[in-house]
């Protein structure tokens, strides 16, 4: 007979019963990483009811054979409750009477069915265990890079696995591609820049504009099940060796705030134009300069001031030769 491994929604009633199983198997990790800080062994009950309660997450025993084998929390960003786009698993856990069972295995692939309209999933685990990360990567999740130094003894790693397909575009992208910068033009950028201006950007924002944009420049897509959900564009600077320029880097609306434009810009910065560049430059809207701010990217010659296209120019600064 196989082992039968399920999911059952905890409620605020399970508080106490999730406290002790949540101790029981991170305190080992905790007595050898000391991780105050971090280690949900050393959550309250209180901050544990909180979790259970919240509305930008769900909350799940896992049962083995009918018997609670650990637990597993799925969260989101808050005005994400209908779609859950961009979801985290924080924390998963199998006690140590239950371990090496493949049951954390089977259980991320049941959130990978119980979620089907996820573009990336993300969770963090701790470097020094191998075996955890092994996991992980078996599951198809990436580590992304990023790391936080906790103690001498112990770095957090952060994992993606994102249905997010990424390409070069073609010709018959076109006018998907237009259609998308369009509509950013008259739902996103017209707040900023007055609805009667954006009409007339779009009027003239035709396919031949795409296709100009991808003939001298890297231009990619950003595709979710069949759909173009993003766009960004890459080049030199007339014709630098040294300065690059990123251009014409939309998000279809419906997918703002749901990472697809860290995507495009981590995948924008490991292309060839950017990799042999010293300097990048950013023509940005009024709407778009914060997040790009965010990676890197300030005023041009620290001047804040408007273009006549009424764009920000931002620069980023990096040796010549590296990512």
């Amino acid at each position: 007979m196989n082992d039968l491994i399920e999911l059952k929604l905890i409620t605020r009633e399970d508080a106490e019963c999730l406290h002790k199983l949540q101790i029981e198997a991170f305190m080992p990790l905790y007595e050898k990483y000391q991780d105050d800080a971090t280690s949900p062994a050393k959550e309250s009950l209180e901050t544990i009811t909180k979790k259970i309660v919240d509305d930008n997450s769900d909350f799940y025993f896992i049962l083995f054979n009918g018997e609670k084998a650990g637990a597993v929390r799925v969260k989101w960003h808050k005005g994400q409750k209908v779609h859950k786009n961009v979801n985290w698993i924080s924390p998963i856990f199998v006690i140590p009477k239950f371990q090496n069972k493949g049951i954390a295995n089977n259980v991320i692939k049941q959130l990978f069915d119980i979620y089907p309209n996820t573009i990336e999933w993300w969770l963090s685990t701790i470097k020094q265990e191998e075996k955890n990360c092994h996991l992980y990567e078996k599951c198809g999740f990436v580590r992304t890079g990023d790391e936080i130094v906790v103690n001498e003894n112990m770095t957090l790693v952060f994992y993606v696995k994102s249905y997010i397909e990424v390409r070069r575009f073609k010709e018959e992208d076109a006018k998907e591609v237009r259609n998308l910068i369009v509509r950013n033009f008259l739902e996103v950028n017209s707040k900023d820049y007055g609805i009667s201006a954006m009409e007339k950007l779009a009027k003239v924002y035709d396919v031949e504009k795409v296709l100009n944009v991808a003939s001298y420049a890297h231009m990619y897509v950003f595709e979710f099940d069949g759909k173009i959900i993003g766009t960004g564009s890459i080049s030199s600077f007339w014709e630098s060796e040294t300065e690059s320029i990123l251009l014409s880097i939309f998000v279809l609306p419906e997918f703002h705030g749901k990472g697809v434009g860290r995507k495009i810009i981590n995948t924008l910065e490991t292309d060839e134009f950017y990799v042999r560049a010293s300097r990048i430059e950013i023509p940005a809207s009024i709407t778009a300069t914060e997040f790009y701010r965010k990676f890197g990217y300030d005023y041009k010659n620290g001047v804040k001031e408007l273009d006549d296209e009424h764009h920000y120019r931002l620069e980023k600064f990096k040796a010549a030769g590296l990512k």
